[in-house]
């Protein structure tokens, strides 16, 4: 299909992101070609994968009313991937992953760059770990979203736990140690995570993430911890950080996780609102400037019929006062939903949710805002 690129009278033209989007699949289709041509064991492992997530959703904000519309990523987002690995004997390895997110809705791409998700190549060894380099997930990111059930567009677990939510650093340098008995570390710096390109480090945002986790049969425990040091704070603001904990126990007939979070300062993965103008996603000023909100979250998911049950509910505490002197208020999300396997690759979904002191925007809201969503939709693998 990559090879066949087909024109239509009255249509524009591919934009220059999606023009290289066609040349990277026909590239991808010609390697993978190569690779299964060649016999033998020693051939390199080439993956073409992807993700397509689309349905309807109704969504009703106070104040602002209500929506019908195409939802991208119900459950998850949708993305094309490519995944490599040799091996280079001694029992090293080498490997790489390339992905890029796009709207089905409109078949735009999500971001300028070719690969906004990850790009990214490793070098490791099954007794020494591994070494990325790259744009990619923090390791605080990676450890603590795998505890979560429930990924609802816009109502998932980084709804609060904005360090668990899908943000990647660009100029990122990740170590993973091997599994020693069910535990594993991983820690990493990115030395520009803006791409803001200055000639001295210093000059450029950095990051700092540290994990470790364990699992064992149907046990899976986290802790996390995550810094960001800005190159232009804006006045009076510190530098963000978040620590998450979290322990997910899976029983023959119901899974179950809990999971708690701190952040200061703002949130260190620059993925939150901006309402008071701070030009960089902090969240609200307040925050930003010493501000500080755990959050609590707790899930289970079980099965019921053919299909799944997902309920999930989060409570963030926030210990600022907005301009005027007033407390700000918890804010609570919860979730109610259903996925159907319709095969292997193919899942339906639906589900609800209702937030409070939220807006899908700008998470913690002065005003008390309510907003209710429900969606349905079909996620496809491939």
């Amino acid at each position: 299909m990559a090879g066949n690129e087909r024109r239509f009278p009255g249509k524009a033209r591919p934009a220059p992101a999606s023009r290289r989007a066609i040349k990277a699949l026909r590239c991808a289709a010609v390697a993978a070609a190569l690779a299964s041509a060649r016999p033998g064991a020693a051939a390199p492992q080439l993956d073409f994968y992807g993700v397509v997530d689309a349905g309807v959703a109704a969504t009703r904000q106070s104040g602002q009313g209500g929506s019908v519309r195409l939802l991208d990523g119900g459950l998850a987002d949708s993305l094309w991937g490519l995944a490599g690995a040799e091996s280079l004997g001694a029992g090293w390895r080498a490997g790489f992953r390339l992905e890029s997110g796009f709207d089905p809705s409109s078949g735009a791409a999500d971001d300028t760059r070719l690969f906004n998700y990850q790009a990214w190549v490793g070098l490791g060894r099954a007794d020494l770990g591994e070494l990325r380099l790259g744009r990619q997930y923090t390791v605080g990111r990676d450890f603590a979203s795998a505890l979560e059930i429930a990924s609802w567009k816009d109502m998932g677990m980084g709804a609060t736990f904005k360090a668990a939510d899908n943000y990647q650093f660009s100029n990122m340098l990740n170590y993973l140690t091997p599994v020693w008995g069910g535990w594993q570390a991983g820690a990493g710096y990115a030395f520009d995570a803006g791409d803001q390109g200055r000639y001295a480090t210093r000059d450029n945002d950095r990051a700092l993430s540290a994990g470790l986790k364990y699992e064992s049969g149907p046990l899976l425990a986290v802790a996390t911890w995550e810094r960001l040091r800005l190159a232009d704070a804006p006045a009076g603001v510190g530098r963000p950080q978040a620590a998450q904990f979290g322990v997910s126990y899976d029983i023959e007939w119901v899974r179950l996780f809990a999971a708690w979070t701190r952040q200061r300062n703002g949130y260190v993965g620059l993925d939150g609102g901006d309402p008071d103008g701070l030009g960089l996603g902090l969240g609200p000023a307040a925050f930003a400037r010493g501000g500080r909100a755990d959050a609590y979250l707790l899930g289970a998911s079980l099965p019921l019929g053919a299909g799944t049950v997902l309920i999930q509910g989060s409570i963030a505490r926030p210990d600022w006062e907005w301009r005027g002197g007033m407390t700000a208020r918890k804010a609570q999300v919860v979730t109610l939903g259903y996925t159907y396997d319709l095969s292997r690759r193919t899942t339906l979904y639906g589900f609800a949710g209702y937030a409070r002191n939220y807006t899908l925007d700008n998470q913690f809201d002065p005003g008390g805002s309510r907003t209710a969503r429900a969606g349905m939709g079909v996620s496809h693998r491939y």
